[in-house]
C-alpha cells in the first residue's frame, strides 16, 4: 500500500486551486457586455421612446414606439376605422426567468387621462395579424405591436403590462406601469 504525504497533497490542491483561480479570472475579464440588434426604421407617425422599461413577474416589458392618431388601418382582408383613434404600442418582451412566461394580450390595460383603463382592440389586432397570446421561453424576446381603440377627447397617460405568474405564484404579478407617450 503507498503511502501519501500530506505536504505533498496540500501542495498538489494549492497548485490545482491557483490554476483554477487563474483561468476564473481569465474569463472574469472578459470585454463584452452585450451584442448589438440591427436597426429598425420608424413607420409612419411612429415616436421612438427612450427608457421606458417594467417588469411584472419575470417578463420584462419595453416600449420601443409609441403611434396615436391612427385613423384607418389596412390589413391583408380588411380596412377599419376606429371609434376614436386607434394607438399602437411597439413592445420587446424579454423573459428573464427560468420558466415559459405568457404574454396575453387581453390583459394589458392603457390607462387614459380621465384614470379608466382600456383592454386592447380585438378587431385591430385581428386585422393587423398579431398575437392574442404568445409563449415566450426563458431567455427569449419577442417583438410586436399591441393596438388600442382611444375614444375621443381622452389623451393616453401610460400602459400597464402583465407578465404571467412565475411557479409558485398563487395571485397575478402586479403590472409594470410604463408613462406614455414621450
Amino acid at each position: 500500500m503507498r503511502r501519501v504525504r500530506p505536504l505533498t497533497t496540500a501542495l498538489s490542491a494549492l497548485a490545482a486551486a491557483a490554476l483554477l483561480g487563474s483561468t476564473l479570472q481569465g474569463c472574469s475579464q472578459h470585454k463584452d457586455t452585450g451584442y448589438t440588434l440591427p436597426s429598425e426604421k420608424l413607420r409612419d407617425g411612429e415616436k421612438a421612446q427612450r427608457n421606458r422599461t417594467g417588469r411584472s413577474a419575470d417578463m420584462q416589458f419595453t416600449v420601443v414606439a409609441y403611434t396615436d392618431g391612427i385613423s384607418t388601418i389596412l390589413g391583408t382582408h380588411a380596412e377599419m376605422k376606429p371609434k376614436g383613434q386607434f394607438v399602437r404600442i411597439r413592445l420587446l418582451c424579454v423573459n428573464v426567468g427560468r420558466d415559459i412566461q405568457v404574454f396575453d394580450t387581453w390583459a394589458q390595460r392603457l390607462v387614459l387621462s380621465d384614470g379608466s383603463q382600456l383592454g386592447a382592440d380585438v378587431n385591430s389586432t385581428m386585422v393587423k395579424r398579431q398575437p392574442e397570446r404568445l409563449s415566450v421561453g426563458a431567455n427569449m424576446r419577442a417583438e410586436f405591436d399591441v393596438w388600442f381603440d382611444v375614444p375621443k377627447g381622452v389623451t393616453v397617460k401610460s400602459v400597464r403590462l402583465f407578465g404571467s405568474p412565475t411557479v409558485g405564484m398563487v395571485t397575478d404579478p402586479a403590472p409594470a406601469v410604463i408613462p406614455l407617450p414621450s
